[in-house]
């Protein structure tokens, strides 16, 4: 191949991705305002390597990603998808009377029938799991703290069941798991067999209610623990795929055709 032939191929030259596909937890990823995000730290990590897409959509359950898991996932003709994360559940967990809910056993079924759907699997990329994130009961919107009277869309147990959920999924595919429902907990000390933290069965934390915004939504320091957790992941079931494993797509500037 001639130089000019490698200059044209270089041109046309695009960077494999990163497909974080996920609720409003994945779409806030990139908020400069909290000053740490997930998404934007290894969208940084992967720089001049892998293009990190947000997929992120506020609000959306497992049910609604079944529906648009194929305009998601490009064909391979269009991008190869190197890697995949796979994160819903925060809102799957709602209460029972909550629109958003959907009940466990279909919560575990869409995140198999989005890790097997013909989309994904034409792409064939290397897939994390991550859990749901724990919730803090004493922030989220539903609890009337002047009354002491609880009418909550989420709560710490129903959160721990839809991680445990995540990961019997993950198990049964032998699709590795980003569990940061753990992580968070672990954060804060909490041991399995203790009474939740997060819980109004329990006291306020202050270190644990640092982790979230609202109760949900994650401030930098939890986001720190999904990028961590993430980055962890990755590095025991893909080491080929960590950002540190990877080469530039181009040169560096000193190595770069002149």
């Amino acid at each position: 191949m001639s130089a000019t032939d490698a200059q044209a191929k270089d041109v046309n030259r695009s960077y494999d991705q990163i497909i974080l596909f996920g609720d409003s937890i994945t779409e806030m990823s990139w908020d400069q305002g909290l000053g740490f995000g997930y998404g934007a730290a290894l969208s940084d990590a992967y720089r001049r390597k892998l293009d990190v897409v947000n997929r992120g959509f506020g609000g959306y359950t497992t049910a609604h990603a079944i529906k648009i898991v194929h305009e998601i996932v490009p064909s391979p003709d269009v991008a190869k998808v190197r890697l995949m994360t796979v994160f819903f559940g925060a809102n799957d967990a709602c209460v029972p009377s909550h629109v958003q809910h959907v009940p466990l056993e279909i919560y575990k079924e869409n995140l198999q029938n989005i890790i097997q759907h013909p989309a994904t699997r034409a792409q064939n990329p290397r897939l994390v799991i991550i859990t749901p994130p724990p919730v803090d009961e004493y922030q989220l919107e539903g609890f009337d703290k002047s009354k002491d009277t609880v009418y909550p869309s989420r709560t710490a147990q129903r959160a721990k069941e839809y991680a445990e959920a995540a990961k019997e999924v993950g198990a049964s595919l032998k699709i590795p798991v980003a569990d940061i429902w753990t992580a968070f907990m672990a954060a804060v000390g909490w041991q399995e067999g203790q009474a939740l933290i997060g819980s109004r069965d329990t006291p306020m934390n202050s270190k644990f209610g640092s982790l979230f915004t609202d109760g949900l939504h994650l401030t930098a320091a939890g986001y720190r623990l999904v990028y961590d957790e993430v980055r962890k992941t990755i590095r025991a079931h893909y080491p080929d795929q960590d950002s540190d494993a990877l080469p530039m797509l181009f040169p560096a500037w000193g190595e770069a055709p002149r």
